[in-house]
């Protein structure tokens, strides 16, 4: 609330209470002292009154901008995860607006839930060194927000006293390392849960270096808040999924026909412009249907999944790897001639057809054929590619057929 404000709600009452104690003594006829006593007292019970309504004017407008501040956070998070490359972008993005907007906060931290670990590990902070905090983790018992509770972890707290929650809360490596990133400094903490489907996804902490700093509006404003939050992320749960479905193969993990396309012909057009030679290589697992009519679809997928895994360990980063459909694969070598890629195809046969892969102690043997067709020299089209190479990996097979010995 602007001052000139506060000043005319404290002066109209306070008019009021003057002109009412004149026309008291002029009716009245009371003394010049009783006149002045009662003045006094009628001005201090308006001043009193003009202040707790500009209190509350004061906290209406915080909560107002705290709300309106909210919404478009919700907003400009919800633009950034629709790219997958600002993960990092956001998290951090959530806590800065937090600390801006809560009065007296100087830094925090989030902590997100990991479903392989199930603990809460440290994804990004303000005025704490990450890489310090990152080295450390909390089971829920652990964390400040539930010792602090009282049972009631599912609401934002405020924890007065960081430092008291030492050695005797957390085993000595945990408090050494947190002490020395400053982790116990703080004087006064908001700690508030993100709740999705009943399950605390992530713990937001607000911190400040002053005694007192927050109050009770705070700690309903920032469970407002990481409700809010609570939401966009599980928007973006959802989003992430159909994402994962549209470029993904559910079973293998790497990347579908349709994504793979399009990181062809994004490359292709890349390669034109630089005079750049590549390969594109089709792969074909042998004998799937055999085993899966022998051992059952689930070994055939056994199957599939490690073939998958030894390629992805064997690749490069820049290399592209995708199931084009049922026991068939494709590859994308950048920047790569024919003598290279007969190279990779050659180690990886041998890594393949070595591999240890046994079911009820009987070894399943893993093979594969391939066709390798190269651009510029067989053609610059992708579907050109694609035919060349299945041909000569139907040659290969042909050639290099062997009977299955389980």
């Amino acid at each position: 609330m602007s001052n000139h404000k506060f000043y005319l709600t404290l002066l109209i009452p306070s008019l009021f209470a003057i002109l009412s104690t004149i026309l008291f003594n002029q009716i009245f006829i009371i003394n010049s002292l009783m006149g002045y006593i009662f003045l006094a007292v009628i001005l201090w019970i308006s001043a009193y009154f003009a202040f707790v309504k500009a209190d509350k004017l004061r906290k209406y407008k915080r909560i107002s901008d705290f709300k309106n501040h909210t919404l478009d956070t919700v907003l400009k998070v919800s633009h950034l995860f629709m790219d997958m490359d600002q993960n990092e972008d956001y998290y951090n993005f959530i806590l800065k607006s937090a600390i801006d907007v809560v009065e007296k906060a100087s830094r925090g931290s989030f902590l997100i839930h990991n479903p392989l670990s199930g603990r809460y590990e440290f994804k990004t902070c303000v005025g704490y060194p990450l890489d310090q905090l990152q080295k450390i983790s909390f089971t829920l018992e652990e964390t400040f927000l539930y010792m602090n509770a009282g049972g009631q972890y599912d609401q934002p707290i405020i924890i007065k006293d960081i430092a008291a929650y030492d050695s005797k809360s957390l085993d000595p490596s945990t408090n050494l390392t947190l002490g020395a990133a400053g982790g116990l400094d703080p004087k006064e903490s908001l700690s508030a849960p993100i709740i999705i489907e009943g399950k605390i996804v992530g713990i937001l902490n607000i911190d400040s270096e002053v005694s007192g700093a927050f109050d009770e509006v705070d700690r309903q404003l920032i469970h407002f808040f990481s409700t809010q939050i609570a939401i966009a992320l599980k928007n973006k749960k959802l989003v992430d999924e159909t994402l994962n479905m549209s470029r993904y193969d559910s079973l293998t993990g790497i990347y579908n026909r349709n994504y793979f396309e399009k990181i062809f012909n994004a490359y292709r057009s890349y390669a034109l412009e630089n005079m750049e030679s590549y390969a594109l290589v089709m792969c074909d697992l042998n004998d799937l249907k055999i085993i899966n009519d022998r051992f059952g679809h689930s070994v055939g997928d056994l199957v599939l999944m490690e073939f998958t895994k030894i390629v992805k360990e064997s690749i490069r980063e820049s290399d592209v790897f995708a199931r084009i459909g049922g026991d068939e694969f494709a590859l994308l070598f950048r920047n790569t001639d024919a003598q290279k890629a007969e190279e990779k195809m050659t180690g990886l046969i041998d890594k393949i057809e070595s591999a240890k892969l046994e079911h009820q102690r009987i070894k399943i043997p893993m093979s594969f054929s391939y066709g390798t067709a190269i651009s510029p020299d067989d053609s610059m089209v992708y579907d050109v590619l694609v035919r060349i190479a299945d041909v000569r990996m139907y040659q290969y097979k042909d050639k290099n057929k062997k009977a299955l010995m389980f």
